[in-house]
Formats: C-alpha cells, sequence, structure tokens
C-alpha cells in the first residue's frame, strides 16, 4: 500500500463576502419566518431590572439568528469604551433544547468586551444558566463549558442554538447543551457558555477564544443574578474536541491574561489545537475531509496576511468549499466534500512555507506556554479524527516544564465520537473535586486505560446524570435545592 503523501494545512481560502452573505441570507430568511412563529408562543417576560449598573432587558419577542439580532451589535463605542470583561448589555432569554423543549433554569445572555487576536476590542455573548431556587451563602460554583461550536457561521453560536424558538440546524451543538445543564446546573452551578468564536466565528483561533473564555468569566462573575462571589468564585473550565480551542489555549494564558481569575483547573478531552498540522495531515483526503477547511475560514478571518495567501494560492474549487463552509454549521459542514484533497486546491503551494500562514498557525497552537493551573486531558489512543501523538507531545511538554499539575489519561477501547460520553465521567469527576476545593495532586500522571466503561464511577456518574436530563426534557427545575 502506497504511504499517503504529506500535506499540509490552510490551503485554501476565504470565499467572497458577497457569494458568502447571498447564501447565508437565504438560508436564514427561512429560519426567520419559523422563529417568529416558534417565538410567539414565548410567555411574556418580566419586566427589566438593573444588575450592578446593568439593566436587563427581557427575553426577546421573536428569537432571531444572530445575523439579525441587534443585541448582538453594539455600538464600537461603547466596546471600546469598556474593559475586558466588563459587561455592556445584558438580557433574560427562554432557554429550550433544540429551539422547543423548554428548560426550567434561570437564563440569561450577556454582551461583553474581550480582545481579539491583536488585542483590539470586540463585542462577545455568552449565555448564564443557574438552577431556580435560592443560592448558598457563599454563592454558587462556577463552570464555563465551551461547546465544540466548530462553525463559521453566526447562526450556529451556542447562545443562539439554547434560545426558545431557534431554528437546531446545528442540532450537534443543540445536544451539547445537555452536558454542562446536567453536568453543572444539576450540582447547583452557575454555568457559562461562551460564543468563544466572536463576532466572525473565528472557528480554530484558539487565543480569541481563549480570552473570549476569560473575559466571559470576568463578565459572569460581576452579574449578581449569577449567584456568584465576584473574582473569589471558583471556576472551571471544560471543553470537548473543537471546544477545548478556548479551554486548552486558556489553561496557557491565564496567568498573563487574566491572573485575577480563581480558575481551579481546565478539562479538554480530544485536544484539537494540539497539533494544527497533524490534523490536517491525517484527515486530508479522508471521511472527515470536510472538517478542514471551516478552522481555514475561521483563523483566516483573524489574520489578514493569511488571508490574503489563501487568496492568491487557492483554485476555485478550493474557494467554493470555503463559501460552503460560510454558511453552514458543522454537522453539515464536516459532511460534503469527504475524501477531498485540500492540497490539491492550493495550485503546487507549501502553504507552511508563506509566511502569514506560518505565523497563524504557531499563534494558535498549544505548546508556547506552560499552563498555570491544574489541567485534565483525555484522549482516545486511537483518535480518528485528532492524532494521539500530538496530544501525547504537549502532556509531555507540559510535564517537563513542572506545569502544576498534568492529568493525562490515554484509553484505548475508544475513538473520538463515543468519547463525548464515555470519557464525562472521568472528566466531571475531577472538575467536581477541584470546585469542592480539592487540590489537584502535582506533578505528572499519565495513564493507560482500556476502557472507562469499567471504572466504578462511569456508571455512578451517568446515574446522576440522566436523570437531571429526563427532568429537564420533561420540563422540571433541575439543581433546585443544589449548591
Amino acid at each position: 500500500m502506497r504511504a499517503p503523501e504529506r500535506i499540509h494545512p490552510l490551503m485554501t481560502v476565504r470565499p467572497s463576502r458577497r457569494s458568502a452573505a447571498s447564501a447565508t441570507g437565504v438560508l436564514l430568511a427561512a429560519a426567520l419566518v419559523l422563529s417568529a412563529l416558534f417565538s410567539m408562543a414565548v410567555p411574556a417576560a418580566a419586566a427589566p431590572h438593573p444588575s450592578h449598573g446593568v439593566q436587563i432587558d427581557p427575553p426577546p419577542a421573536i428569537t432571531l439568528p444572530p445575523e439579525f439580532d441587534p443585541f448582538y451589535t453594539p455600538t464600537a463605542g461603547a466596546v471600546a469604551a469598556a474593559k475586558p470583561g466588563q459587561i455592556i448589555r445584558a438580557r433574560a432569554i427562554n432557554p429550550a433544547f433544540m429551539g422547543l423543549i423548554s428548560l426550567n433554569v434561570n437564563a440569561w445572555q450577556l454582551v461583553y468586551r474581550s480582545n481579539d487576536s491583536h488585542g483590539a476590542a470586540i463585542p462577545i455573548v455568552t449565555t448564564v444558566l443557574t438552577p431556580r431556587g435560592s443560592s448558598p451563602a457563599g454563592g454558587r460554583k462556577l463552570l464555563s463549558y465551551q461547546i465544540a461550536e466548530d462553525s463559521a457561521a453566526q447562526y450556529c453560536a451556542p447562545s443562539y442554538v439554547i434560545q426558545y424558538g431557534a431554528i437546531p440546524a446545528d442540532y450537534v451543538n443543540a445536544a451539547e447543551t445537555l452536558i454542562p445543564l446536567a453536568a453543572g446546573v444539576a450540582q447547583g452551578w452557575t454555568v457559562a457558555m461562551p460564543d468563544y468564536e466572536g463576532p466572525n466565528s473565528a472557528y480554530g483561533a484558539a487565543r480569541l477564544g481563549a480570552q473570549a473564555t476569560l473575559d466571559g468569566i470576568r463578565a459572569v462573575e460581576s452579574f449578581a443574578p449569577a449567584e456568584l462571589h465576584g473574582a473569589k468564585t471558583p471556576a472551571a473550565l471544560w471543553g470537548y474536541s473543537g471546544g477545548t480551542i478556548p479551554t486548552s489555549f486558556a489553561a496557557e494564558i491565564k496567568q498573563a491574561y487574566a491572573p485575577d481569575l480563581n480558575v481551579v483547573g481546565t478539562a479538554s478531552g480530544g485536544i484539537a489545537p494540539a497539533d494544527y498540522i497533524g490534523i490536517l495531515e491525517h484527515n486530508n483526503g479522508g471521511v472527515y475531509a470536510g472538517l478542514i477547511s471551516g478552522p481555514i475560514v475561521g483563523i483566516a478571518t483573524e489574520y489578514p496576511d493569511m488571508q490574503r495567501e489563501l487568496n492568491e494560492h487557492v483554485n476555485l474549487l478550493g474557494q467554493a468549499v470555503l463559501a460552503s463552509k460560510r454558511v453552514l454549521c458543522h454537522p453539515q459542514g464536516t459532511s460534503i466534500f469527504p475524501g477531498l484533497n485540500y492540497m490539491g486546491t492550493f495550485n503546487g503551494a507549501d502553504p507552511l512555507q508563506l509566511p502569514g500562514i506560518k505565523h497563524a498557525i504557531a499563534d494558535n497552537t498549544l505548546g508556547e506556554r506552560t499552563p498555570s493551573v491544574p489541567v485534565f486531558m483525555y484522549q482516545a489512543q486511537y483518535d480518528e479524527i485528532i492524532p494521539t501523538a500530538g496530544v501525547d507531545r504537549i502532556a509531555n511538554k507540559y510535564c517537563a516544564d513542572r506545569a502544576p499539575s498534568v492529568t493525562y489519561e490515554r484509553e484505548l477501547l475508544a475513538e473520538h465520537i463515543s468519547g463525548v460520553i464515555t470519557q464525562i465521567p472521568d472528566a466531571f469527576t475531577w472538575i467536581r473535586a477541584r470546585l469542592d476545593g480539592i487540590p489537584a495532586v502535582p506533578g505528572c500522571h499519565i495513564t493507560n486505560l482500556t476502557s472507562t466503561i469499567t471504572e466504578p464511577q462511569f456508571g455512578r456518574v451517568l446515574g446522576t446524570m440522566l436523570p437531571a436530563v429526563a427532568q429537564a426534557l420533561i420540563g422540571q427545575a433541575i439543581g433546585e435545592g443544589k449548591h
């Protein structure tokens, strides 16, 4: 058998904004009509009230995609005048599963200031969920859960798919909201779900995503209805697959970017930014080739030099592929163009030799810094999408650099898709211990597991989460009375 030829990432271009906008408009026009019909059934909300000087507006009368919702676009002056993490706008929302099944939790959305990859002020939206009922005297704990958005279109954002009346084009993201509900709200914690890709849906931009996530924690901690204890609040970060892009990077930049936050640990599984080059080489021409161009589009929105080089080198086929990724959420975007050779769309040039692309990749890949907080890493040894070699390399580097605490589990009988569920119990158990004030074991701990399913906590943890999921789907309050 002939060995796979070596290829390189980031070999396509961003489509023209006009063609992408036209296609987006067609898709979203229908969504607007359907959203209006769904939203009309939502009960009237309570009158707005202030929170630390920020007016909290009632839920929108009609649920609109972010492309058409003015809530997402405060004035540039208001954003520039705010400090990182400062709330600019706030509103209550009616949360729902798949846009239709109402969830019996308290829910708000905040617009706050963060920074893009180059330090410029940008608005970010985060969704805040808390249980019904009173909070403990010392405030709740905070779980920042980063959903694997994996899309370069705004209507795929977590803040949209969690709302009643949203059209669940990204049904994968909508389904993933059940994890922070069952693992966070059901424990009595406050949950934050940031739109960490930012206003331009910069999928793959790890630096931006990490900053947006950390500033989101700042925003939620200053939001009175979140029932937290300010910067003293113990906060944990969790993400899987695409959700590791901001989560893992945040562990590396936390001390420099947000030393004020009490981040007690981060948990990341199926760690994408460990080796972007390896992911491209592994998936180019394969079943999951559709995954590749999404982050190419996303990262290029943050790096003009990369965008320019892509525009100059990618052929018409590659441009058409990128145009499709600008208007599709990841269930659709990853399923089209399987087997495509992306290197073949790059007209023979080696993108890794182009300065703009080299810089963009390096600026968003893990390993340049050492985490300042405990990290829990987990990976299927034979992950069919994200090669384990890159994750192994990052874990070994953290250990060599004497990170405070590194726990890395490599599971033999697992793969990427099933790992979303099978690895929840170990990650949750680790996070819960950190939020409960139990210090992580110092040093480096790498474990090779046969399967997590045979471990005692697997059945025990899922046995507590599944009832919470059922309660959420039948409209019962979850997490009420849990502290």
